[in-house]
């Protein structure tokens, strides 16, 4: 598959769903965007729409993608958050479950419909793909050559002696992407082999971070050697200059970023659908 070219699609599919952002924002002048993503990476969307769409207001409440779950469950329905975007789909998975997600088609034509066996949009259309994504090992490389440590190729690497207190992850239970890196390797490796691999990976961190963004800042400034890292924490200060390197191991999974409309009360729900149609019919002209 070109990668750029699906990834080009999948911005067009962004700016349609920049006009589902504004569709309940139409009654009430503000978006609540609940995500797990850095602000560095969402202050970028957030300055870009309200330069497309100067009369609403972005608000943006970053959370671990457990706890942001969470948060659009016990939040009253009068006073939900407008949109869910973050890189796990199961945590999609648990909120329409929940009847807390809205459906919406973008009407965007040429997306692919899967990558590989997986698809791209929820099926049942309550969630979308936003972005592509993978998941695998970065380093920093004065680290590793200070303490003449080998470069990782594989997470199996992670797990030997040498790297011994030189490895950084976020917990699972905090982090979607971790949570998926670890669904990665048992299901790439087996039940019995993954378990072995993550528990000595773990006898290996030097730190189990909080956040899944704590690691890539962790090992961008030295403080960690090698990190467990979705793709685009790892490249971006690779492609900021600082002295780090990616790579993704043999078995490794790529998976849409995903992105929802939450379900708010009937009479915002009543709302809603009539600002998406006045939003389509705007972006039909």
């Amino acid at each position: 598959m070109r990668g750029n070219s699906v990834l080009n699609i999948l911005r067009l599919a962004c700016l349609a769903l920049a006009a589902a952002f504004a569709a309940p924002a139409l009654a009430q002048q503000q978006v609540v965007i609940v995500t797990s993503f850095p602000k560095e990476l969402t202050e970028a969307y957030k300055k870009a729409f309200e330069v497309r769409t100067p009369a609403i207001r972005v608000e943006i409440l970053n959370k671990p993608t457990p706890a942001g779950v969470s948060y659009i469950r016990e939040a009253p329905a009068t006073n939900k958050p407008d949109v869910f975007w973050v890189s796990a789909p199961d945590a999609f998975e648990v909120l329409a479950k929940d009847g807390l997600l809205v459906k919406y088609d973008p009407g965007i034509k040429g997306i692919p419909n899967k990558i590989g066996n997986y698809p791209i949009n929820d099926p049942q259309g309550f969630y979308l793909g936003q972005a592509l994504a993978g998941y695998g090992i970065m380093w920093n490389t004065r680290y590793l050559r200070a303490n003449k440590l080998p470069e990782p190729r594989e997470w199996a690497d992670l797990a030997k002696p040498v790297y011994f207190s030189h490895v950084a992850t976020s917990s699972p239970s905090r982090s979607g992407t971790t949570h998926l890196t670890m669904e990665t390797i048992l299901q790439g490796e087996g039940w019995a082999k993954g378990w072995e691999q993550i528990l000595r990976i773990g006898g290996n961190a030097a730190a189990i971070t909080e956040r899944s963004f704590g690691v890539p800042d962790g090992v961008s400034n030295g403080q960690y050697g090698i990190g467990l890292v979705i793709d685009f924490l790892g490249l971006a200060p690779k492609n900021s200059g600082f002295p780090v390197e990616f790579v993704y191991p043999s078995v490794t999974a790529i998976v849409p970023a995903n992105i929802a409309l939450i379900k708010h009360n009937a009479e915002v729900g009543a709302r809603l659908a009539l600002a998406l149609a006045q939003v389509r019919r705007g972006t039909s002209t």
